[in-house]
């Protein structure tokens, strides 16, 4: 994870700014969220190889960069998003299979720990998108299906 330099003049995202141009990205790594460090509620990640974790709320270290998950090999975030306890976290795999549960029934922990399972995968599928959905909102979920 890396974090914008704090300035006394923030940056102006008005009239929108390449990623690039806050945050210095390692070859291969893509932006999957974009999350405020100072919620109260912990950070919900999912990973492609079924992988869920909360990240406990603590003070973000004095470094310009740092872990939050500790990830096998191969595996990659796919999304990530504040999860408090009443919030739903949502896994939608390649095979069609779609997971929601309670962001409750997950303990949160320290950044350095791995997570655990959040969802069984099928041989061959991964996890397309993981989202955290709020009480309050509304979700709904679209497939497409083709002939071939």
């Amino acid at each position: 994870m890396a974090a914008i330099p704090a300035t006394d003049d923030p940056p102006s995202l008005a009239g929108g700014v390449p990623v690039r141009e806050l945050v210095t990205l390692e070859r291969g790594e893509e932006p999957v969220a974009l999350v405020p460090l100072d919620s109260e509620a912990p950070l919900g990640i999912g990973t492609a190889q079924g992988v869920v974790k909360r990240v406990a709320v603590e003070p973000a270290p004095a470094r310009d960069s740092w872990e939050v998950i500790g990830l096998k090999d191969g595996d990659v975030v796919v999304g990530g998003a504040p999860a408090p306890d009443d919030a739903e976290l949502v896994f939608l795999a390649s095979d069609a299979q779609l997971l929601h549960f309670s962001a409750g029934s997950v303990r949160p922990q320290g950044r350095p720990a791995g997570g655990m399972a959040g969802i069984n995968l099928s041989a061959g599928a991964s996890v397309l998108a993981f989202s955290v959905v709020l009480p309050h909102d509304e979700a709904l979920v679209v497939t497409v299906s083709g002939s071939t």
